[in-house]
């Protein structure tokens, strides 16, 4: 057996684990005393009047998104969706780097993108439980900004999810604002490819996370 002090990198229960314990539960504990997540969610569904090869045309309004091509003709519909943390979360984020505090800065971030991750996931459910109620399948979520979805679509999955109460808009460069945000696009149909494996499998960052599940 090798002894555990010749296994390279930090063993649990190091110096570096235990502070980063504390840094983070001094960063949950900021997010319960101040409030710093405020979830709000929107999502519609529109019918797919038709596909044609990357585009969808829902009517008033059209989508194109190539990661749903090889399935098109088997969509009835597509459900748009927002959701976010609000603002109060990154300006704390910003004022903890501005005050020096970066490690506590970062955890409390990271915590912000693990509950967001969270609510994405959550919203997603609550689209396949209704697709499911109208004898539906839905596909696995496509982001603008994704393989297969071009970010310049951000501003009209937003428009289409109805995200106006939710106070979640779009920089110049087409970017979420609030920072804590997520949009996107689910594809329903009877026969449409159900989503299959966990988020971080099908996430192109998977590999340089540091919040990745391990």
């Amino acid at each position: 057996m090798i002894p555990a002090a010749a296994v390279p990198g930090r063993m649990p229960g190091s110096r570096a684990d235990v502070a980063r314990a504390r840094t983070r539960d001094e960063a949950l504990a900021l997010v319960d005393a101040e409030s710093l997540i405020q979830p709000a969610t929107a999502f519609r569904v529109w019918p797919v009047r038709c596909a044609r090869d990357e585009g969808l045309d829902l009517g008033t309004r059209s989508l194109a998104v190539p990661g749903f091509s090889g399935y098109a003709g088997e969509i009835s519909a597509v459900a748009a969706a927002a959701c976010t943390l609000g603002p109060r979360l990154e300006r704390r984020v910003a004022a903890l780097f501005h005050a020096r505090r970066r490690l506590l800065a970062l955890e409390l971030d990271a915590i912000g993108t693990e509950r967001l991750f969270a609510l994405g996931d959550r919203l997603a459910a609550r689209i396949r439980r209704a697709a499911g109620r109208a004898g539906l399948r839905a596909s696995a979520a496509l982001h603008p900004g994704d393989a297969g979805m071009s970010l310049g679509e951000q501003q009209a999955v937003l428009a289409l999810a109805g995200t106006g109460a939710q106070g979640i808009g779009t920089t110049a460069a087409g970017m979420l604002r609030p920072v804590k945000s997520l949009a996107f696009v689910v594809a329903l149909g009877r026969d449409v490819p159900a989503a299959a494996g966990a988020r971080c499998d099908r996430c192109g960052a998977r590999d340089r996370c540091r919040i990745r599940p391990t």
